[in-house]
C-alpha cells in the first residue's frame, strides 16, 4: 500500500482516537484510584474527587500535546 493510501490514513486516525481514550480512561482511574486510596486513609472523600479532577486534567494535557499540535 502506498502511504496515501485512504485506508491507512483512517487506520491511523482510528488508532489516533483509541489511543487519547486510553490515556483519558487510565489518567482517570489511576489518579482515582489514588485519590481513593488517601480518601480511605484519612477519612474523607475530598481526596478522591481531587484525584479524578486532577486524572482527567492531566490526561486532557497529554491528548492535547501529542495529538493537539499539526
Amino acid at each position: 500500500m502506498s502511504p496515501d493510501d485512504p485506508q491507512d490514513v483512517r487506520r491511523q486516525d482510528q488508532n489516533g482516537a483509541w489511543d487519547a481514550f486510553a490515556l483519558v480512561v487510565s489518567g482517570v482511574a489511576v489518579w482515582g484510584g489514588v485519590g481513593w486510596l488517601v480518601s480511605e486513609w484519612l477519612n474523607s472523600r475530598v481526596f478522591l474527587v481531587l484525584g479524578l479532577l486532577v486524572g482527567m486534567g492531566a490526561a486532557l494535557y497529554l491528548v492535547w500535546v501529542r495529538y493537539g499540535k499539526p
